[in-house]
């Protein structure tokens, strides 16, 4: 009878596929097992708040890996940004005038109220209105403007103008956006012209200015005439709070400040990237002011973040406004007031979880590995990979998403502490060989004074009288 080492294979590739596992499960602490519904050839991740609960904060999500089936390592990397979306644009507003023609010349001023609105203020002596040459737009938002029309009445008839449009976000620096443009009408039967569109090109900007630089403008002074816009904005800022995850949680610490007043603190489960906070009073007809700080758990350093106010009127307890800042990775949160409170008021916090893009190498089913004080993560350019697969779908494609189970112990939590040095000999080693060396040294002086003595007595026996 023959032995058929061929029913071993599948015996040897399961030993290195566990051999594999265990390789990568002995460094990382958990492991989560990941659902890929959709099939595909790379997946979107989204990290949970029981992810940040078990990884190293100084590892700055580092200490992340995804696995195949086989236990290696596949190409897993933070998912870049998507650019935000982009919105058409159309306005119809009025031109505003700027007296004199320059307001430099006429000591005229153009500034912004609070509300970013227009404000032009001419001194009193200049009484005499002369015609402008320079025209103001107010597109109410930062706008990609591509065309500015002129809604001229009828009644105006013929033009030809020369003008030129520049943009600013601060009525104090201008930037060029067009060269010198025709503006004309003229209704002349078959030769009937009519022109009143400025083509421009350039950033996003809040206001533009229309310079005449020849001929003469057919409307009167306080009779402007309406333009419409047209373009596109997209408004980062904007989506990007209104995607926050909001997280509610109530004081863990209260305590005296020694500077004064009350600090409460709150602790999130793990390093998260806090974008926004809100406070939440807990009694009706209670207001405060609060300054808020984070600590990052690796220090007791405290980082200042903002301000906000807190205020609740009767049965309303969303009043107040929200404390907005650069993404700041915090385990704990302060919020201090020296208003005295008898309930701590409850915190609600906004944050973007950290999205990440891995690549379907190898056999399913994958696993989040997270958690080690040693083992990190290599660099893979997936950015480029994404690229190539966009270039096939869509500019606005994204990966279908991969979503995560409930974590099991891996090499559990021995894997985020540091391994422990091996007790090192070498000094006791040698404190033995010296002593060992002294006390031989001493052994020989002593043997050599000895002899000496026993030399030194028989000598003199044999001298005596």
């Amino acid at each position: 009878m023959r032995f058929d080492f061929r029913c071993l294979i599948p015996v040897a590739l399961l030993t290195v596929a566990l051999g594999a596992h265990a390789a990568a499960d002995n460094e990382y602490a958990y492991a989560y097992p990941l659902q890929t519904q959709a099939k595909g050839e790379a997946y979107r991740l989204v990290l949970t708040p029981s992810v940040y609960a078990h990884v190293l904060g100084s590892a700055e999500l580092r200490d992340l890996v995804v696995v195949n089936a086989l236990g290696r390592e596949v190409s897993f990397a933070p998912m870049p940004e998507a650019p935000p979306q982009v919105h058409p644009y159309e306005l119809k507003t009025r031109l505003l005038p700027v007296p004199g023609g320059s307001d430099a010349a006429a000591g005229v001023r153009v500034q912004r109220n609070s509300n970013g609105d227009i404000v032009i203020e001419q001194p009193p002596a200049n009484v005499a209105k002369s015609q402008p040459m320079q025209w103001l737009i107010d597109a109410r938002k930062a706008v990609a403007i591509n065309h500015i029309e002129l809604l001229l009445p009828e009644t105006l008839g013929d033009m030809r103008l020369s003008v030129e449009v520049k943009a600013s976000n601060d009525l104090q620096t201008w930037s060029e956006l067009s060269d010198s443009t025709t503006l004309t009408r003229s209704a002349r039967g078959d030769d009937a012209v009519d022109q009143r569109t400025i083509a421009i090109e350039g950033g996003p900007a809040r206001y533009y200015r229309l310079t005449l630089l020849d001929g003469k403008a057919p409307w009167s002074v306080g009779q402007e005439p309406e333009v419409t816009l047209t373009g596109s904005f997209s408004d980062a800022a904007a989506e990007r709070y209104a995607s926050l995850q909001w997280l509610p949680l109530q004081a863990a610490v209260t305590v005296k400040s020694a500077a004064g007043g009350t600090d409460y603190d709150y602790r999130l489960p793990g390093a998260l990237p806090v974008e926004a906070v809100r406070a939440v009073m807990a009694e009706a007809n209670t207001a405060a002011r609060f300054s808020v700080s984070a600590n990052s758990g690796d220090n007791a350093s405290w980082s200042p973040l903002g301000t906000l106010t807190a205020v609740r009127v009767q049965s309303d307890a969303a009043g107040g406004d929200v404390a907005r800042f650069d993404t700041h990775r915090a385990t704990t949160l302060r919020l201090h007031t020296d208003t005295p409170l008898s309930q701590s008021p409850s915190l609600q916090v906004g944050w973007h979880p950290d999205t990440f893009v891995f690549l379907a190498e190898g056999p399913a089913p994958y696993r989040l590995l997270a958690g080690s004080y040693a083992a990190r993560r290599a660099d893979y350019p997936v950015d480029a990979v994404l690229q190539r697969l966009r270039a096939t779908q869509s500019d606005d494609w994204q990966p279908p998403a991969a979503s995560l189970g409930e974590p099991v112990d891996a090499a559990g939590i021995a894997a985020l502490n540091a391994p422990k040095v091996p007790y090192d000999w070498t000094r006791p080693l040698l404190w033995v060989v010296l002593v060992a060396g002294a006390a031989m040294v001493a052994a020989m002086a002593f043997s050599l004074l000895r002899r000496g003595s026993k030399g030194d007595g028989s000598k003199e026996d044999t001298t005596a009288p």
